[in-house]
């Protein structure tokens, strides 16, 4: 098969990914397309943008369109809805046969960040045969839009992301609770400010995703807590070098432990018990020790 064949039957593939995602959207109520940045930003102040330049951007953080341009032309997965006699076909199944070819898409795509997800304004079919094909990450220029401070509480998860990014330099790291990004850098035994090197970031994204898929196999992505969520409830029991040794089974197994307590994140009148003291949180009792305890005591006053 050559490449304009093989990039033909790609398309009537990711077409099919397409369609079925609109349709399932459909039935459960939901926007079956790409969500549009400047329909998001019509009810929102924001406090300016920032140039961040050329990054590597997480694919599953790209998640719509800066315009409404082209919004109906890709379902919400990104995967293209149009004819495969469609101009738009034709435009992608060449860019497809560049990723198949040696020659590779090298063009970095021009995308807006706002609260932690992209927003592409040029490249959208790129980002469609990337994503096709798996590509974990994708080239992009970035703007930031910076939204206005309020009392929300996902505002005050952005903007502890803002404080922490200059250091860590990770998107796919996503905590729900104001307050963890300096309990990460604590269990991973890093000073507050200690600024994380490629080797670092690569070695922390090999066992986070590692960890993420055992938290998916759990039905982790129907919480309200993410998977950086679960992993520092993990990390308060387990050292981060495990991940690097454990087996699929006693990942799972030390995951099931905690899923209570994973569950209860997000979950208004939660009230969180410390089983340390600040006398006692370097003494004799281990945190494996602390990990054979129950997640809830059961009190009766009389």
């Amino acid at each position: 098969m050559n490449l304009r064949a093989e990039a033909a039957e790609c398309y009537l593939r990711a077409q099919k990914l397409g369609r079925r995602e609109q349709r399932q959207r459909v039935q459960l109520g939901q926007y079956p397309y790409l969500q549009v940045l400047d329909e998001l930003l019509a009810d929102s102040a924001t406090a300016g943008e920032v140039d961040l330049g050329l990054l590597e951007i997480p694919t599953e953080k790209i998640v719509g369109t800066r315009s409404s341009a082209r919004t109906n032309a890709f379902a919400a997965n990104f995967m293209p809805l149009l004819p495969e006699d469609s101009e738009f076909a034709i435009k992608w199944c060449k860019l497809c046969e560049a990723h198949l070819s040696d020659e590779g898409i090298r063009d970095a795509v021009i995308c807006y960040e706002y609260l932690g997800r992209f927003y592409v304004a040029e490249g959208n079919k790129r980002v469609s045969v990337l994503k096709f094909f798996g590509a974990t990450a994708i080239p992009a220029q970035v703007r930031r839009i910076l939204p206005a401070a309020s009392a929300g509480a996902e505002w005050e998860a952005y903007s502890d992301f803002l404080t922490y990014y200059p250091l860590t330099k990770l998107y796919e790291v996503c905590f729900t609770r104001p307050g963890s990004f300096p309990k990460l850098q604590a269990a991973l035994g890093y000073e507050p400010e200690h600024c994380w090197t490629k080797e670092e970031r690569r070695a922390f994204l090999s066992a986070f995703f590692y960890f993420r898929r055992a938290f998916q196999k759990l039905g982790g992505e129907t919480l309200r807590a993410t998977a950086s969520d679960a992993l520092l409830e993990w990390l308060k029991l387990y050292p981060f070098e495990e991940l690097l040794t454990l087996s699929d089974s006693h990942l799972l197994k030390s995951l099931e432990a905690i899923w209570a307590d994973i569950k209860s994140i997000g979950q208004e009148n939660v009230i969180e018990v410390s089983t340390e003291s600040a006398h006692e949180a370097r003494g004799f009792i281990s945190r494996r020790t602390l990990s054979m305890m129950p997640s809830y005591l059961n009190v009766a006053f009389i």
